[in-house]
């Protein structure tokens, strides 16, 4: 049965020498000889330490360290040990300690999918509300997770990322059945184009993850200002059919406080489920970039750090123009035709002809009569018959206004329509008794 490897342990990343210069651990292989003179102190507290050369106490050990002779102080960001208690003490219920590890618990998120997908749910439902109108317990407890994740980079960025002591932390997944190490669950800017191109290759775990790196832009973005953007480039390339493209990753949302998108220095973080952008590798090549992304909707899915306080103003976002709707045409006025009415004879042409008597001729002016005066006026019909009763005046005051002057447009007069047949044309018989009583008038008056 193999011998179970030996855990080295957390080594000291700094030091201090009696000039108060300061070395790495690189410095203890330095040929000829280190530059350093003892005594050497902690770098973060300033306790007694020595330095060990690779293979002096193990024959597995092929690094070379700095170990402590006394105690750290209490405040020391050396001491591991120490600041894996105050991780746990600061949130908790975010971090546990567990089988010589410390375990960030993965708050549960809503799982937006790689491909445009319909969400599914990334863990348990959320519980109630706790007492009214408060914030959900789950939100509460999941910014407390993130800030524990926060820290936990800051303790690893401490020790300038070294595996040893990133080996000391994992993550629980969101479901609570299983751990997920650290280096895999957590990618900084040297190592985010490993999630990248797991993503690419579709080897990526289905879980949500945590990014960050050093803000190099941050701004509005869109074409309308009305999103924001927090981003660095990547450390390295991904590969797409051989050929490296650059990679970027970026922390995106709808509201700029969400991301701090008003500062560009510090640090960011985010956590969820990353997208890449563009989906298709080929127009990703094409174009000669690809980003990491991950689109933030509740604002603990992200935290900035050692910003300098500097901010700018973002500009403000565009009115998106509305599309101007079409007017629906004017339904079309039609005008009723004027109600048919018995043609008005006029005065003058009745006194001209003798009661009584009949024209054997027909008058061609009854084909077409003449106009009635007085029928101009706007109205129903029976007010047009009383204009037409009345008199004309003699003389009327010119109006004061010029346009009056021209006359009023004039109604349609009604024409009487013809009558389906012409006249009847008297018979021979009608014919002839007419003129046999004339003949008897007329030898009456000749006898008398």
């Amino acid at each position: 049965m193999p011998k179970p490897a030996k855990k080295r342990g957390v080594r000291i990343p700094w030091v201090t020498d009696s000039r108060g210069d300061r070395y790495g651990r690189s410095e203890i292989d330095r040929q000829p000889a280190p530059r350093y003179v003892t005594p050497l102190k902690c770098g973060g507290c300033g306790t007694r330490v020595s330095a060990r050369h690779g293979h002096a106490d193990d024959p597995d050990s092929r690094t070379s360290h700095y170990f402590r002779i006394d105690p750290h102080t209490a405040a020391c960001r050396y001491d591991l040990d120490q600041r894996g208690k105050q991780l746990v003490d600061q949130a908790p219920g975010t971090v546990v300690r567990k089988a010589g590890q410390w375990r960030l618990i993965c708050p549960p998120l809503h799982h937006g999918g790689t491909g445009g997908q319909k969400p599914v749910a990334g863990g348990p439902a959320h519980p109630a509300r706790t007492g009214g109108a408060g914030p959900r317990v789950t939100s509460k407890q999941a910014g407390a997770a993130i800030a524990s994740a926060r820290r936990i980079v800051q303790i690893l960025n401490d020790f300038d990322q070294d595996p040893d002591v990133a080996a000391e932390f994992a993550a629980v997944a969101p479901n609570g059945h299983r751990d997920i190490p650290w280096s895999e669950f957590c990618r900084g800017r040297a190592d985010a184009d490993q999630l990248a191109q797991a993503l690419l290759d579709g080897t990526a775990a289905p879980i949500p993850h945590a990014v960050w790196g050093p803000v190099h832009h941050a701004d509005a973005a869109g074409r309308n200002h009305d999103n924001y953007v927090v981003m660095y480039q990547a450390g390295n390339p991904v590969h797409i059919d051989g050929r490296p493209v650059p990679l970027r990753v970026a922390v995106r949302s709808n509201e700029p406080d969400w991301i701090g998108a008003s500062t560009r220095s510090g640090k960011v973080l985010g956590y969820g489920y990353w997208q890449l952008f563009p989906a298709d590798p080929a127009k990703a090549r094409r174009q000669g970039w690809i980003e990491l992304q991950l689109w933030i909707k509740q604002p603990w899915q992200a935290t900035r750090w050692d910003t300098d306080g500097t901010t700018f103003t973002l500009p403000e976002p565009r009115a998106t123009p509305k599309p101007t709707p079409t007017p629906a045409p004017a339904p079309e006025r039609r005008t009723p035709p004027p109600a048919a009415t018995a043609p008005l004879v006029p005065a003058q042409a009745t006194a001209a002809e003798p009661a009584g008597t009949q024209s054997s001729q027909p008058d061609a002016r009854a084909a077409e009569p003449e106009p009635i005066l007085g029928l101009e006026c706007d109205g129903p019909p029976e007010r047009q018959e009383n204009a037409a009763q009345q008199p004309t005046p003699a003389s009327e005051p010119a109006p004061s206004d010029p346009a009056a002057l021209a006359p009023p447009p004039r109604p349609p007069i009604a024409v009487p329509p013809l009558p389906p047949f012409p006249p009847r044309v008297p018979g021979a018989s009608e014919r002839r008794s007419r003129f046999a009583r004339w003949l008897d008038s007329a030898r009456r008056s000749r006898s008398s």
